[in-house]
């Protein structure tokens, strides 16, 4: 990881812990936040060491959300976030370039049928959470829908969920904050949101760069440049 993402990572940390304690943000979901920015640092390289942290990451979840009690969120942390990154680090181990993955690229026809399936599981959810009158339905309906596309995206090794990582960022900061003028004690959670969307930008680039590296390397069908 480069220098300067590193002393991003330290300031980043200090912010959020000086808000934590001044918000009595339960220390519990304070951990996993600190291991995140790491998870994040090396993803934001396109790093397959990002995932496998991030799959350990999930276990630390799954613990600080049990003992909140929140069992939902627990649930997913420990069946579907530790298993699909695990299972991505050894994919892009499978078939690795350098310290990353052999990217693709969807056809223009399956990026079609792909964006009809989202929005009519986005109207779907959507409207199921405003049943329960949830006041953030729209937007928490769409996150709850990528928080399963995007990883299994990023398992595949397709360069779109670079793009739809931003779009999640996005919406995600625009919930943080209105859920800190709901509930200060979040605030570290919108300052973590901040350090994400910078963070998936650059994965973003790394990606793009080495999707364009791999198009210029002769004979891909051959073993690609290993570590």
């Amino acid at each position: 990881m480069k220098l300067y993402k590193k002393i991003v990572i330290v300031i980043t940390g200090i912010i959020i812990l000086i808000t934590g304690i001044l918000t009595h943000q339960h220390p519990l979901l304070m951990v996993p936040l600190f291991i995140s920015l790491f998870v994040m640092g090396f993803q934001s390289e396109a790093n397959r060491i990002g995932v496998l942290i991030g799959s350990i990451n999930s276990l630390v979840y799954t613990g600080a959300y049990i003992y909140m009690g929140v069992y939902a969120s627990a649930a997913s942390a420990l069946l579907f976030s530790f298993p699909i990154q695990l299972m991505t680090f050894f994919q892009w181990k499978k078939k690795a370039y350098k310290k990353t993955v052999v990217f693709k690229k969807m056809s223009t026809k399956a990026r079609v049928l792909f964006a009809v399936g989202v929005v009519a599981l986005w109207a779907i959810t959507a409207y199921i959470f405003m049943l329960k009158d949830y006041q953030y339905a729209i937007w928490d309906s769409y996150l709850f829908i990528m928080g399963f596309i995007v990883p299994i995206l990023t398992m595949l090794a397709y360069i779109e969920y670079t793009y739809l990582w931003i779009v999640n960022c996005v919406i995600g900061l625009f919930l943080n904050v209105q859920m800190v003028v709901v509930d200060y004690t979040t605030a570290t959670y919108f300052i973590y949101g901040v350090y994400a969307l910078y963070s998936v930008i650059g994965a973003y680039m790394s990606v793009q760069k080495f999707y364009k590296e791999q198009q210029n390397i002769p004979h891909k069908k051959t073993k690609l440049c290993r570590e």
